[in-house]
Parts: C-alpha cells; structure tokens; sequence
C-alpha cells in the first residue's frame, strides 16, 4: 500500500450510467442518445456486450454504477421482463441514496405502468413470481426500486414519436444536460461566486461582440469553469462550440485545419465542411458567420497565433455573440485586444473552499474528522488553494490510514506528485531562456524579497528582468504582492526546485542553485561545488555562538560561474583563496576573515576590473574587517551594507567618490573616526552612519553632486555641526541627527532644504535654538525636538502649513510657544509632556482644526487656554501631572468635606467645561491635584470617551452624570486616597482600577448596570478592608447582590498571599480535580463559578 504511486491514484468517474433493455432500443434510441450526449461532452457508461441470460452483474459494472454522477434509466416494454436490469436497477436506487441522481427515460411507457406494475411490466412480474417463488425478498426490491424511478420527473417518449419527429432529441438533451449540469454544480466549490462574476463579465444581454479571457496558472480551474459556463448558457446562441486543448491539438500536424472544421461544423451545424488549409478556413469562418449570434470558447491557448486563426475578428461573427478564451498568459490577451474589465483573473480556492474540495475527494463528506482534522491542514497547507492538487492528493488519500497520510506528507516536498508538476511544467518549457533563469531564480532565492531589489541585482546578471518578471506575472508564474515583494504559489516554488534538482539528482555541488542548509554544507565541507554553481542563498540568521557552517580555504575555488552568494556565518578557520569574479551578489553576513581573497580585492599596483558588474555587497557584522578595498573596480556597486563592523576604522576615499551607489549602511562601525575627503557620491540616496560614536566632531563637506540623496542618519554620533554645503542635498526627505549629545547648533542653509519632511533632533541636549526657517521647508510634516534645550520656538514655525507632528517632550528649558502656532493648520500631533518651565499655551492653539493629539503632561500649566476645550477633532488629551505644591494649611484634608468650599489645592489644574470635546476618546487627569468638585459635572457629555484616567487625584466622590460615558471602557482610579463612594458606573465598561485606594468604594454595586461581558476589577495594591480572606468575598457578595444579571467574566485582583478557605477545592500547581456537587444539576440556580489564583508580581513588574 505505502508503495501506491499518489499520481496514479485518481480516476475520473463517469458523467453517466446508461441503463437499458438491449433487445428494445440498442440499435435504435439508446445509439442516438449515447452519440448525442457524447458529442455534447458527456462522459457515458454504456454496456455494449449482450447480456448473457442468467448471469449476474459483473463487479466492473456495479463500480460502474457507482462512480456515475448521474444515472439514465431508459424504461422501454421489456425492460422488467430482463432480470439482470431490474438488479442493475437497484443497484442505481442503493447508489441514489449516495447522492446519485437518477434521471429516467420513459420510452414508450407510461409512468403508472411502471409504478403499479402493470401492462408489459405486470406480465414480467407474473413470470418472475413464478420463477422466484422463493425469494419473495428480492422480488419485493426490484419492485420498490421501480417505484422509486416511477416517481422521480423524467421525460416521456413515445416510439412513434421518434421515428418521425426528431425535435424532441434537442428538448430531450437539453433537459438531460440540464439535470446532469445541476449534479456537477453540487460537487464544484466555490463555483457560485466565480460564476457570478464571469457571467457579469459575459453580458449575455448586450448585443456587442464580446471577446473575454479567463486568465489564471495550470489547474487552477479554468477549463472548468469555463465548461459549466458554456453550458449554463449555450442555448441562447444561434449555435455553440467548445474547442478543448487548443495548445495541444495545435501541436500536431494538420491540427489547426481540423480545429477550423470542428468550429464551422458545430456553428454551422453541417456535417462536412471542406477546408484546404489554414488560410481557406480564416477566409470562411470570417464570412459565413457574421450573421450569427454564436458562442466560441477556445480552451488552453499558448499562442496568440493559434486566436489569429480561429477568431481573428470581432466582426467575424454576429451580433451578441461571445468569444470565451481561457489562457496561463494575460499578455497573449492583450496582444488579441480583449479589453482589460474582460480578463477574469482566476484565483485560488479560499482556506474553507479548499477544505470542501479535499474533504469531498479524501472523505466523501465536507469535513475532516478526528485525526485527520491536522493532518489535512498540513495538506491544505502544501496545496495552496490550487483545486488540481486538492483533487489529486484528496483522491490519493481517500480511505487510507493515518500512518500513510503522515508518509506521504513527509514525502511531498521532495516528490511532488507527477500529475500537477506536470501540468505546472507546461508554462515553464514556454517560456524564454532568460526568463527560464528569472522564474529559477526567484523559485531558488528570491522569493518574498523586494521586487526593485531582485530586478537590480538580476540587471547585473544581464537577465533584462524589468520585462521577463512581466512575463512572469503575465503567464500567471509570478505574482506581486501589495509591499512590492515577488510571490509564486509554493507549487510553482517545487516545480522550480523539481526542475533545479532535476540537474543532477545525488550531488548538489552539481547544481545551478543551492539553497537548502544541509546542500550547502555539503557542498562546501566537501569541495564538491563546480562550475554548474550560479547561487548559494540560506536566507537564515543563526546566533554569533552557533557555528552553523565551516568550509575550507578552496571551498569556492570550483565555483567559476557563482554570480549569487548569501551566507550567515560561515568560518574560514583557513582562510579563502578564490570568489568567482561574476558575483553580483555578496551578502555575506558576519565575514570572519580581515580581507576579501586575493583576488577579489585591490592591492596598489592591480586594477580592479573583473567585477565591474557587482551590484551588492553586504558583509553586516564581519567583525574582523578592519579596512575596506578600493571601491574604483566595483563601478556598478549600488548596495554596500558594512553594518555592525565593530573594528572597521578606515574607508578608502573611493568609496565618497563612487558615481552609482544607491544605499551606504555604515551603521555601528564604531572604530570610524573620519570619513575621507568631500562625499560626492551623485547616485546616492541612502547614507547611513547611525551608532558611529567615534566619528570626527565636524562632518565633511557634500558636493554639488549630491541632490539624489534622500535619507541621512547621522543619529548617534559626536557631531558638533553640519557643514554649510548641506544645502546641496535638495532632495533629502529624512534627516536623522537623533541622540547626537554633542550638537551645538544648526545651518542657517538649512532652510534650503524644500523636500525635507522628517527632521529628527530627539535627545540633542546642547541644542538651544532652532533656526528661523521662513516658509522654505513648506513640506515637513514631522518635527522632533523633544529633548533639546531650546527655550523657545521661532516664530517662522508659522510657515510649516503641512507639519503634522510636533514633539518637544522633555524641552525643560523651553518657557513659551509663539502665538502665530496656529499656521500648522495640519497640526494633528502636538506633544509639550515634560515641559516643567512652560506655563501657558496661546489661545490661538485651539484654532488649530486639524490636531488630534495633546498632550500637556507635566508642564506648569494651571490655567489651560479655554480654547482647548472646543477643539472639536481632539481625540487623545493629557494634562497628567499638572499639579502644584500643596497649600501650607493642608490640615483641612483630614476631613471628608471641604469646608471652604474650594479647591484644597489652589495651585491645581483649573478645568472650564468639556462638554465641547465631541471627539474625545481618551483624557489623562491623573496626578492634577483635583480636589472634590474640581471636575466638571459635563464630563457626562463626552459621548465619545472610551478611557478616563483620573488616579492620584484629592476629590471624595466623582460626578454622577460619569454613567453618561456609555462609550467608556476603562477607569483608572488608584491612589485615589480620599475617594469614598462612586455612582452608577457606565453600562460598557470593561475595566476598573482601584489601586491603593484606601478608603473603602462601595464599587461593585456601582456595577449594576454594566452590561460588559468582561470587566476587570484592580485593587491589588489596596489596603486591607475586611482582612485579606474575606476582601474578595465582600466584594463578590456584594455585586451579586446589586447586579440582576450577572456579567460573564468578572475578575477581581486583591491583595493576599493565600487561597480564601471559603474556595471549597484546592491545589498547589496546574491541575485542580472538582467533585459535581447534586445542587450543580440544576443549572438555573447557580449564579456561576467562582475561581482563585495566587501569584507573585515581581517588585518592578509594570
């Protein structure tokens, strides 16, 4: 059985079981009926042997039988008298109750006859009661059976009808095509919604001529969707024909003439048509149907001369009529001018279609059961949605047991079945060397990598890739995802490695690429790479202390040919002597050698020339790289990634000169102390040099050269200033000078950066003052300032219309924001937290539409602008520790009313009313010093709130118009020490937190509306209330006596070291065994359950 080839193992069933009495319509009516229905495309069963008198039904028939979608069951007068087709009838009944429709044929019968068995089928039963006398059980079976096919809608014939009237064989092909179609719909997934959207592209009710294509890879279903399409709507047309494997017919000789005849003679509904040779038939099938409205689907088209001489012209057919073309290439579409909205891109099969589709093959049902559930994920998995590969390994598997399955899963990667890599393969011989290289490429390496990126490094290897990755996406091979990353179906990835291993099935070193860890270290310990090798990619990270690959001195030196080389690790304990000179890719992470091999770099006195294709470099964390090459040799380099070269101190001046490199990433190369010269690289878009922390304090000048680049990241490093040639960047979107300690001052050339739209200055602490910028930088949109010492912002901030974040968290210094602030009229961020020295905010703030986001926090603002709370877009506001000291006649806190009737706090936050907040979901009062009464009591009217956060705060009692925030899911109260009692709660809130409140909260029972199905209640830091056993009995009691319907989880956290004894069962560790209780039995009387849990918070767990 483990032996049984999974290729092998599907057969298609029968469309039809053909049923009948031999003697009565063989030669005549059931002949027509077969041909007929064949012609239409209908697979038949029909027994051509004469039935032997007596015998029983052989074991091929009865499978027969079974493996028939549908059953026709011709009842001609002698039809009972024969004892071998009333068997064959009830067999068809027992198969009918599998879902197999039976469809009969009343041949010049009548119905009753055959129900009450009467007339000629009375006469056979007399006989047979006679003959089976003793065996009452059998004749009672083959009389049910012929009930049940009496009752079931059919069609009625009469003989003399269809011996001189043959119009009834159309409505009678009709109505059986139309049965037989609806049984093929049951067992099609997924069909409904791709037929919705085919027939809308279809149009039948417009009167254009319509060419249409059903574009999509090898079996994914596109001659079968077509099919079932061409038959649901074939009967509105003049005439209909559907021209089956047109690639493959069209590869023999004379096929293409006998295509032409096939598509005259259906719409022509001739019986011979003569064509002398391809041009003979264009000529006649462009004059002799443009009068007919017709439908032509022209099946598995590979070329578009193949369309040129079956459809070449809408004007060859009639109005109305519809051209269906189902092909694996968009672009032979496009090349036939079939409009873009008429290309229908079939796709795969969604995760509960697939699973329909591979249950039904594997299990005969919708659903996996028991063990197989896992293991047909995993087939699922492999099978991508692709409906060929779900039907064949469904099929394959279909009644085996659970220890084949896991054999054959494990097999599958390396020996995908034949039948689909076959059908994969077609549209791989078709395409062109170079694309071939591309598709192999990408199956090989390059899968999910960016797509820009793959096409630069593939330019290097000569391989035109911007039009051959087009093909590839036209020829449904390649796809390409939404972050620009190249993607293929992993059964198209297999047929690559197939075709890849294919090269020499034993040795991989004789391979044109090596991916797989285990090849490569094979290939590499063994010396066994030759000049076959093109590409080594592990696209892998393996930890600095796992030395995951070792390879000797002449582990490439066969290699002559290798143009793609990524590795991870990989020690040279001695040394390297060779790299091929055609690399375009070295991406060679954590390079362990101090220099590339002889000759791969440049001494002084040799020209470095035979890598002038190189593309990409990438050495990351190559800690022994002390110094780099001259760079002159690699003129075509656009990628140098050195990242994290810890010892690195010296880059040749080549390197500031090079005329094409895009992306420089020095990042952490921390022993660089200087840069050589003036940086005039006029390709460049990327310098990184973040984490450079011994980098000269003044930066080097930037040539005229400059204006490519786009992003600068200086962060972390020991500048003191920018050089004025900065102003030759004009195009730099992102400058990065975060954490730079050591910055004094910026350019006054600064300003003429326009493109500049992320300028990053966090953590500059010895900057004092930014620049005056007017209206020059109109594109910045995100300001970081937050942690400078500036004390102020310039005035020209006005002219920054487009800024959409402004950070000055943390400016202590910083005493005033300038009135005109209310220019940044795109303003949606505004940060000021940690602002100790700032007082106030201009009114005109709250002029700013736009903003979103404030957050006041820690500033020495009391009295907020009452502009602020009308802004009617703010969604987040903070004024979180806007406090002051507290008044020195502080004795008044000792008692639970305020006796002067203000505030305890006079320097605490003063709040107007909020009811103009209409946006607000989230507001930070904590730590504002708020005494009793100092909240407004609109707060209610927040309709939009969703988090309120009020802890740390003096008042005794919250405002009840609080259970208003019906939007409101979280509540933090801790360290409310003065807090007594509280209203109603909100119906939808999902958390409270209590902590470290000290008085006693009537809490729970302010819960009783709360319709939330989870709330969370924190009181862990809290003191003691009614000792710690009894705490969180009190306060469950509590709600349960309060709340009418109880939530669904509720959680309460108290503090305590031990389970309560009023938990009836308990254990140390994971695993507790409770004991069903009688009372438990009746469900209506328990309120739910109770369970406890103790565990340790480590002291500085958030």
């Amino acid at each position: 059985m483990a032996s049984t080839s999974i290729q092998n193992a599907f057969h298609g069933k029968y469309d039809a079981f053909l049923s009948f009495r031999g003697e009565d319509t063989r030669k005549s009516f059931t002949d027509h009926l077969y041909a007929a229905l064949k012609n239409k495309g209908i697979y038949v069963f029909k027994d051509d042997k004469e039935l032997e008198k007596g015998g029983s039904i052989s074991p091929n028939l009865l499978e027969a039988i079974e493996e028939s979608r549908i059953s026709i069951i011709v009842l001609s007068k002698n039809y009972a008298s024969s004892t071998w087709c009333l068997d064959e009838l009830v067999k068809i009944v027992e198969c009918k109750k599998r879902d197999n429709e039976i469809f009969p044929i009343f041949y010049d019968v009548e119905p009753t006859a055959v129900r009450k068995q009467t007339t000629s089928f009375g006469e056979a039963f007399a006989k047979h009661e006679e003959a089976f006398k003793d065996n009452i059980e059998k004749l009672q079976k083959w009389r049910d059976a012929l009930k049940v096919v009496a009752n079931k809608t059919g069609w009625e014939l009469k003989d003399s009808d269809y011996k001189t009237d043959f119009s009834f064989h159309d409505s009678t092909l009709f109505q059986l095509s139309s049965f037989y179609l609806i049984q093929i719909l049951k067992e099609l997934v997924g069909i409904d919604s791709r037929l919705e959207k085919l027939r809308f592209l279809i149009g039948t009710e417009s009167s254009d001529v319509r060419m249409m294509g059903i574009w999509g890879m090898g079996g994914i279903g596109k001659t079968t969707l077509a099919r079932v399409v061409y038959d649901l709507i074939s009967h509105e047309f003049d005439g209909s024909t559907f021209l089956a494997n047109v690639r493959e017919k069209s590869e023999k000789e004379g096929s293409v003439v006998s295509l032409q005849k096939q598509l005259l003679s259906d719409l022509l509904k001739l019986a011979d048509i003569s064509i002398w040779n391809v041009d003979d038939g264009i000529n006649i099938i462009g004059s002799r149907l443009r009068q007919k409205k017709v439908l032509l689907v022209i099946d598995d088209v590979a070329d578009v001369e193949q369309l040129q001489n079956l459809a070449r012209k809408r004007d060859w057919f009639g109005p109305g009529s519809r051209i269906v073309i189902t092909t694996r290439d968009k672009q032979l579409l496009v090349a036939h001018e079939v409009d873009e909205e008429h290309i229908y891109n079939l796709e795969v099969l969604s995760n509960d279609e697939a699973l329909q589709l591979f249950s039904m093959k594997a299990f005969k049902t919708r659903q996996p059961m028991g063990e197989y559930v896992e293991l047909s994920k995993r087939v699922l998995k492999y099978a991508g949605g692709l409906p060929l590969a779900l039907t064949v390994l469904g099929s394959f598997l279909n009644g085996r047991s659970v220890d084949l399955w896991r054999s054959t899963l494990k097999r599958l990667k390396r020996e995908p079945p034949n039948k689909i890599i076959n059908i994969l393969q077609i549209s791989f011989d078709g395409l062109q060397d170079l694309e071939k290289k591309i598709f192999l490429d990408v199956a090989c390496f390059f899968k999910l990598w960016d797509r820009d990126h793959v096409a630069k490094i593939l330019e290097g290897c000569g391989f035109s890739p911007v039009i051959g990755i087009e093909v590839l996406i036209e020829k449904s091979l390649l796809t390409v995802d939404d972050d620009n990353r190249l993607w293929m179906h992993d059964l198209l990835q297999e047929l690559g490695h197939q075709i890849v291993q294919r090269q020499s099935p034993e040795e991989p070193g004789k391979r044109s690429r090596i991916w797989r860890e285990e090849e490569v270290r094979h290939v590499l310990t063994e010396n066994t790479g030759n000049e076959v090798v093109e590409g080594i990619i592990i696209d892998a990270y393996f930890p600095e202390n796992e030395v995951c690959l070792s390879a000797g001195a002449k582990a490439f030196s066969q290699m002559a040919n290798l143009r793609l080389l990524k590795i991870d690790n990989l020690q040279l304990p001695e040394g390297l002597e060779y790299l091929s000179n055609k690399l375009r890719l070295l991406d060679w992470h954590r390079y362990p050698l101090k220099s590339l091999p002889s000759n791969f770099q440049l001494d002084k006195t040799v020209e470095f020339n035979y890598l002038n294709m190189l593309k990409v470099m990438r050495l990351s964390h190559s800690q022994n790289l002390i110094k780099t090459p001259d760079f002159s040799g690699v003129p075509n380099l656009e990628e140098l990634i050195l990242e994290g070269c810890t010892r690195l101190h010296e880059i040749h001046p080549s390197l500031l000169l090079h005329s094409k490199l895009v992306i420089l990433n020095l990042k952490d190369c921390k022993s660089l102390t200087t840069l050589p010269g003036k940086i005039s690289m006029k390709s460049l878009k990327t310098l990184v040099l973040s984490g450079c922390s011994k980098l000269m304090k003044k930066f080097p000048e930037f040539a005229g050269s400059m204006n490519d680049l786009s992003e600068l990241f200086l962060d972390r490093t020991t500048i003191e200033e920018l050089p004025l040639s900065i102003e030759h960047l004009t195009r730099l979107v992102l400058l990065n000078l975060t954490d730079c300690k050591n910055l004094k001052s910026l350019p006054i050339t600064l300003r003429r950066l326009q493109c500049l739209r992320n300028l990053k200055l966090s953590g500059c602490s010895k900057l004092k003052k930014f620049p005056e910028i007017l209206g020059s930088m109109k594109d910045l949109t995100e300001l970081f300032l937050d942690g400078t010492s500036i004390t102020e912002v310039p005035s020209s901030i006005e002219f920054f219309t487009r800024l959409q974040l402004l950070n000055l968290n943390d400016c202590n210094n910083l005493v005033r924001l300038p009135s005109c602030i209310n220019g940044l009229r795109s303003l949606k961020t505004l940060n000021l937290s940690g602002c100790s020295k700032l007082q106030n905010v201009p009114e005109t703030l709250g002029q700013i539409e736009s903003l979103e986001e404030l957050d006041i926090s820690g500033t020495a603002i009391r009295r907020p602008a009452s502009s602020i709370f009308v802004m009617k877009n703010l969604k987040t506001l903070s004024f979180s520790g806007c406090n002051g000291p507290p008044s020195s006649a502080s004795w008044h806190l000792h008692f639970p009313f305020n006796l002067t009737g203000k505030s305890s706090y006079p320097v605490a936050l003063m709040l107007p009313s909020l009811s103009g907040l209409c946006s607000l979901s989230k507001l930070d009062l904590s730590d504002c010093g708020l005494g009793e009464g100092a909240i407004p009591n609109d707060i209610g009217n927040l309709c939009s709130l969703k988090e309120l956060y009020m802890s740390k705060n003096n008042f005794v009692t919250l405002p009840a118009s609080i259970n208003s925030l019906f939007n409101l899911e979280k509540l933090e109260l801790e360290d409310c020490k003065r807090l007594q009692s509280m209203p109603q709660l909100p119906p939808n809130l999902m958390e409270v937190r209590v902590n470290g409140c000290a008085s006693q909260v009537t809490l729970l029972g302010a819960l009783k509306l709360c319709k939330s199905e989870y709330t969370s209640i924190n009181c862990i830091d809290s003191l003691k209330l009614v000792g710690n056993d009894g705490l969180a009995f009190s306060m469950l009691s509590e709600y349960l006596e309060a709340v009418s319907n109880p939530l669904k989880d509720l959680s309460i956290v108290v503090p305590g070291s031990e389970i309560p004894k009023w938990f009836m069962y308990q254990n140390e560790g994971s695993l507790i065994t409770v004991t069903r209780h009688s009372y438990l039995y009746n469900m209506n009387k328990v309120a739910g359950y109770a369970i406890c849990c103790v565990f340790h918070v480590p002291k500085h767990s958030p």
